[in-house]
Formats: C-alpha cells, structure tokens, sequence
C-alpha cells in the first residue's frame, strides 16, 4: 500500500514538472519571459588539444585530404620525369614467337654499341619495344599486340628500326597505306646477335629475325624533323650491323 501511494507521487510530481515546462515554453512564447542567452563564443572554443583536434579536422577536412591527393599526384609526377630514360633510338620487336622483356634488354645494349648519341645527351641508349607474341596463340593477346603496334607507327618518330620475321613481316607489308611501310627486306641478323641476347635459360632469339628501317617517304613522318633525324641514324646502324655479319 505505501509502495502504490509512493508511485503515485512519484506521477503526479513528473506531471506537475511537465506542466510548469510546459508553461516557462508558453510564457517565452509570449515574450512574459525572455529566452535564455545563446552559449558565448567563450564556451564553445575548444580548450584541450583533442577538441581542437577534432574541431580542426571537422572543419578543415576536406582541404586536408585535397592537399595530401595533390601531393601524391606531384610526387609521383616529379619520380617519373626524374627516372624517365631519354632514348636515342627505339626498335620495334615484332616476333611471332614470345620473347622475354630480359631478353629484349640484352638486345637494347647490343644495338646500344652501333648507335650514335643522337640527343647529344653524352649517354647512347636504344629501347627495344617488345611486340612479340605466340603465333596461335591467345588471340586477345594478339589483338593487344597489333593495336600497340599500329600506335607505335603512328606516334614514335624514334622508332625507325623493325625486328621481324617472315611471318610479321608478311602481315606489316599488308597494312594499307598510301606508300609501303618498307621500302626492302632488311638484313639478317647474324651470330653476334644470337650470341649477344640469349635469354635467361641461356636459349637464344628465334632464328630468322631480320632487322629492317621503315619509310618515311610520302607519309606524316616526312616532316617530322625528329623522324628525319632517327631514320638517318637508323641507316647508319644499319651499316654497321651488315659490316660485323658480313
């Protein structure tokens, strides 16, 4: 019985409170009593270093993560132009047989030797672009091929040397074009070659690979001052190549 009468109170009290909040609302309301003073800038300042911390980033970051994305960007702009390799000349490798990047890298230090320094930079470096694939193969992987090919022929005026065989050499001489893509077969390459760029298990490149310079004659490349340049460096490393084979 006295626990009921104690609920009871302990109801009536709530709702008296609820009322008189009710009633302080209606009053400022009214404008009888005026609205409590908003919280003082001094108040909501953050004091310790957690809630300035948080207080900074809430507000701040969006700047934050926009300066550290630029910074990524820029250091990683800044990384490729210091490592990048300025070549003197490119050689398209195009096998109908897969030849290993390592490979391709012993190829690009033995025509390295017959090249000149044609940037002047004091370094003579060649790059051997590896277009080779496995006759039959993936057909996916083929197409890939043939695509960065044709943007090869299209957009590097430094690569006016082609390593082929007779097969790719077939299918570059099919490209429709309004002058042909070589003007006559190339030369073979001989023992110094094979030797010189055996891959990593000792086996050497696929027999049969010529190495020929592409026309310029009658196409964008005509006037393309560095296309003139690297084609006139590409006979003379030709020369050079016949002389030791022969």
């Amino acid at each position: 019985m006295a626990d009921k009468k104690k609920q009871d109170s302990g109801t009536i009290s709530q709702q008296r409170k609820a009322r008189e909040e009710f009633l302080e609302l209606k009053r400022m309301q009214s404008g009888e009593t005026p609205a409590p003073p908003p919280p003082s800038a001094e108040s909501v300042v953050p004091k310790t270093f957690r809630e300035k911390s948080q207080n900074f980033w809430f507000y701040n970051r969006f700047t934050v993560i926009g300066v550290i994305f630029l910074a990524i960007v820029l250091t990683v702009g800044i990384k490729q132009c210091v490592s990048r390799k300025d070549y003197d000349l490119s050689i398209v490798l195009y096998s109908s047989t897969q030849i290993t990047d390592k490979q391709t890298e012993k190829m690009s230090e033995y025509f390295a030797k017959y090249c000149e320094d044609i940037n002047k930079d004091g370094e003579v470096l060649v790059n051997v672009l590896n277009c080779s694939y496995t006759d039959g193969g993936n057909r996916q992987v083929t197409q890939a091929i043939d695509t960065k090919l044709q943007a090869i022929l299209v957009s590097e005026p430094e690569a006016m040397l082609f390593i082929v065989d007779d097969k790719t050499l077939e299918r570059l001489d099919s490209i429709p074009a309004t002058s042909p893509l070589f003007s006559d077969k190339g030369i073979s390459l001989g023992k110094s070659f094979y030797s010189s760029t055996k891959n990593e298990l000792g086996t050497p490149a696929p027999e049969g690979l010529r190495i020929i310079r592409r026309n310029i004659s009658d196409t964008t490349m005509q006037n393309n001052k560095d296309a003139a340049r690297c084609y006139k460096a590409a006979g003379k490393l030709l020369n050079k190549v016949t002389n030791e084979n022969s």
